[in-house]
């Protein structure tokens, strides 16, 4: 039997390097052929997040990292403008 490479794709969290599919319990990993199908996988699961430029974030932890992570995905805040406001004044 002769011995071929073979290449699988691994989604891991950029953040916390945590693999997709991984549990402690079993030590193992999801495995896919290709890329497009690990994308899909991890895009179908709710605790996992794959940006639209390709960064993946597994999002079943709370800490300040994941929360980095997530938060310079956001917009910048609004600037707070309501009508008829009266400009504040320095005293």
């Amino acid at each position: 039997m002769p011995i071929q490479p073979v290449t699988c794709h691994v989604a891991v969290c950029e953040v916390c390097g945590t693999a997709y599919g991984s549990a402690p319990v079993f030590e193992c990993a999801a495995y896919f052929t290709t890329r497009e199908a690990a994308v899909e996988a991890v895009h179908a699961d709710p605790d996992w997040l794959v940006t639209t430029d390709g960064r993946v974030i597994c999002l079943d932890t709370d800490d300040p990292d994941h929360q980095a992570a997530l938060d310079t995905l956001m917009p910048p805040a609004p600037a707070a403008v309501c009508d008829d406001q009266l400009p504040l004044l320095d005293l």
